[in-house]
C-alpha cells in the first residue's frame, strides 16, 4: 500500500477508497473487481496497483483511518474494559455507514482483524498473553455488532453497550 506524501497519489488513494464504499452499497464485495473499482474512481488499474495490492487493502486502509478515532478516545480514557466497550460502540456510531456496509458484505473478519490490531497497538493490557485478550474482545465486540445489525438494530446502541459490559462484569458473580 502506498504510504508516501505525494498529493496526487493521496488523492488517487482516497478516490479509490470512496469508489469502494460506493460500490459496496450497490453490490457485493465478491462482484467488485479491481477494474470496476478503478473505473468507478476514474483511474487506471495501474494507478490502483500503485496504491493498493488488492481490494482488501482498500478496505483495510479505510478501517485503519477510522480506527484512529477509537485509538484517540482510548488514549484519553481510563483504559478499563467497560470503557473500551463503550468507546467501541461510540466509535461505531461515528462510522456507522462504513461499518454497516462492511457487515452487509460479510466482512466481519476484516473488521475484527483491524480492531484487534488497533487494541494491540495500544498495549492497554499488561497481560503476557494479551493477543488472546484482544482477540477475544475484538471478536466478541464485532460479533455482537454484527448480530445486532442482523436484528435490525433492535436495541438502542447505548443499551447494547450496557448489555455487553454486563456480560463481562464478573463482580456480580
Amino acid at each position: 500500500m502506498y504510504e508516501g506524501n505525494n498529493p496526487t497519489a493521496l488523492q488517487s488513494k482516497q478516490m479509490i477508497v470512496s469508489a469502494m464504499f460506493e460500490l459496496l452499497q450497490e453490490e457485493s464485495y465478491q462482484n467488485i473487481s479491481v477494474k470496476k473499482l478503478a473505473d468507478r474512481a476514474g483511474l487506471s488499474r495501474q494507478t490502483f496497483y500503485a496504491n493498493f495490492a488488492n481490494r482488501e487493502e482498500v478496505i483495510r486502509s479505510e478501517l485503519n483511518r477510522i480506527f484512529i478515532d477509537y485509538k484517540q478516545a482510548i488514549d484519553k480514557s481510563d483504559n478499563s474494559s467497560s470503557q473500551l466497550i463503550y468507546l467501541f460502540f461510540k466509535f461505531y456510531k461515528m462510522h456507522e455507514q462504513e461499518i454497516d456496509v462492511l457487515l452487509a458484505n460479510h466482512l466481519e473478519p476484516l473488521l475484527t482483524e483491524v480492531a484487534r490490531e488497533c487494541m494491540n497497538s495500544l498495549q492497554i493490557s499488561g497481560e503476557n498473553n494479551r493477543q488472546y485478550v484482544y482477540g477475544f474482545v475484538a471478536g466478541g465486540l464485532t460479533q455482537i455488532l454484527s448480530d445486532w445489525n442482523k436484528q435490525n438494530k433492535d436495541l438502542p446502541i447505548e443499551k447494547l453497550a450496557d448489555l455487553t459490559v454486563s456480560l463481562l462484569d464478573t463482580s456480580t458473580s
